[in-house]
């Protein structure tokens, strides 16, 4: 690789070279989605050549980058299967100067080595150097930006979440706002969740950035007329803009724009050749709809409640990671160690992230959602977690409480029952998996349930005999109506209310009443009644 090796983005191909980040945006450009273009500086470039590099940058940028640049960490290991780094990395705003682009770059490079990303891939026994890449594109000047979350079957989303908000989506990923919601279950869709957001984040043209706090600013590029702002505040960069009152009763996402993202996600998840896709996207005012990540969903979306359910005893959130955990509640620089306590937190950033590292029995966020970088770890880590709860500032440090993961409730509890903080007993239960195990899993399960997801016409791999044996009764579970039920030797359908069919063995003796799913850990993340 020479000194001076500056990449197209769309000739991003090699991860070990370019990180995940930008090999699969440069897989994403092969397949014709839209992705905004860019370049990569590579894992390994020297330090001296780094001063080159940003002269060919911004004579690049001259005519592409009226807002400036985004420059963003692009891994190795970022973006993979089982390990995202969400919000462990840096990513940066700068405007088109060389003194601010080479510190972007900097501290991007540096983001590499420190300790919570590292803590973070020790967790998950990643054991690749930490090369780090960094992807450039110009910046974009949304109308809309948000994430979409989806579990993709049968080339469509049959199981989706998009949060949105109003200029860049980075308030909404760090956790600090709540997004307009928009979610759906096979061919059901959800009501509407409206946003909650005060401040809109908005990358500045050099003059705006030079305008003092509590002057306005017309959102050009924004929208089609010449809707007027009051700035807050400005920094690298980013303009923080009080929301016009006129917006406050207006949809962040229309439906048009709401089926493109599906669709676009689809695509996407075949591009990338994955079932479950996280996308981050931005939307212009000309409705041209961009793709700035994607990556794969680290674990499934459980099906929360439409609307929030009620805790009259105590506090409510969004349910964010299922499962339940108890222990007294502390807060970062409570000088109190984390494991089997409920830690109460608002937008933890790597610098924090890593108190999710030592293992509290819960997490409770003041704000964010499921889609935050707070959510997405802690379901990665398995720990149960609800955001969005605006009054647990209010639980003070040291009282007793119990998370609710799954229903989206904390209530304070006289003491920590000791079934919550175990591992959960498997015992009569059917465990769910997308393939089954190498080797026979010991953990008392009644039985192991195959998820079935492929196109008609092909058949699950089952192993023999299938009634009984080395990995006990093992039954295949179709929750897509679409699919035909394939035909097996042995077996019988057994319909399930409100879950589809399960392929049951003639010899495999009841079906069992309890349906799970665990993580690696054993730890229980959903469960529901296999005939509710």
């Amino acid at each position: 690789m020479t000194p001076n090796a500056l990449l197209a983005l769309d000739q991003a191909h090699d991860p070990a070279r370019v990180g995940g980040k930008a090999a699969a945006l440069a897989r994403l450009i092969h397949h014709d989605l839209p992705v905004p273009e860019g370049l990569v500086v590579p894992v390994g470039t020297p330090e001296s050549a780094v001063p080159i590099l940003v002269e060919r940058i911004l004579a690049w940028a001259e005519q592409r980058a009226p807002y400036g640049l985004i420059v963003r960490s692009s891994a190795v290991a970022e973006d993979g299967a089982a390990a995202s780094f969400a919000g462990m990395y840096t990513s940066r705003f700068t405007p088109t100067r060389s003194g601010p682009l080479r510190a972007a770059i900097a501290e991007v490079r540096s983001s590499a080595v420190q300790p919570t990303a590292q803590a973070y891939a020790r967790a998950h026994k990643i054991t690749t150097a930490p090369g780090m890449a960094v992807a450039i594109q110009p910046a974009l000047r949304p109308a809309a930006a948000g994430v979409l979350a989806a579990e993709v079957l049968a080339g469509r989303c049959v199981r989706w979440r998009i949060e949105a908000v109003r200029g860049l989506a980075e308030p909404l990923v760090s956790g600090m706002q709540t997004g307009e919601v928009h979610s759906g279950l096979r061919h059901t869709m959800h009501p509407v969740q409206p946003a909650e957001q005060r401040i809109i984040l908005m990358p500045g043209t050099p003059d705006e950035l030079r305008l003092l706090p509590g002057e306005w600013t017309a959102l050009t590029g924004v929208t089609q007329d010449e809707t007027l702002a009051k700035i807050k505040t400005s920094q690298k960069g980013v303009l923080q803009l009080y929301t016009p009152a006129s917006w406050a009763s207006v949809p962040v996402l229309s439906e048009e724009h709401r089926q493109a993202l599906l669709d676009n996600a689809v695509a996407a998840a075949v591009a990338l050749n994955i079932e479950r896709i996280d996308v981050e996207w931005a939307l212009t005012a000309d409705g041209t709809l961009h793709l700035v990540q994607a990556r794969p969903l680290t674990r499934p979306l459980h099906e929360s409640h439409a609307t929030r359910r009620h805790c009259k005893d105590g506090w409510t959130g969004i349910p964010a990671v299922a499962g339940t955990g108890a222990g007294p509640a502390v807060r970062i620089g409570d000088s109190t160690a984390l494991a089997g306590t409920v830690l109460i937190c608002g937008a933890l950033g790597p610098e924090a992230a890593g108190a999710l590292l030592e293992q509290p029995a819960a997490v409770v966020s003041t704000t964010g959602g499921p889609l935050s970088h707070t959510a997405i770890i802690a379901r990665e880590l398995g720990i149960p977690c609800v955001t969005n709860v605006k009054a647990a500032t209010e639980i003070p440090s040291g009282r007793l409480i119990e998370v609710n993961g799954t229903e989206g409730t904390v209530r304070p509890v006289t003491g920590i029952p000791e079934q919550r903080t175990d591992r959960a007993s498997l015992d009569g239960a059917a465990v769910v998996v997308q393939r089954l195990p190498a080797t026979a899993v010991r953990d008392g399960r009644a039985a192991t349930l195959l998820l079935h997801s492929s196109p008609a016409g092909h058949r699950p791999v089952l192993p023999a005999p299938t009634a009984s044996g080395e990995h006990g009764t093992v039954g295949v579970l179709i929750v897509d109506e679409d699919i035909v039920t394939p035909e097996l030797q042995g077996f019988q359908v057994v319909r399930l209310k409100s879950l589809g069919r399960l392929l049951w063995p003639v010899g495999g003796g009841d079906v069992p009443e309890t349906i799970v799913a665990v993580d690696p850990s054993g730890q229980i993340l959903h469960h529901r009644g296999l005939h509710d």
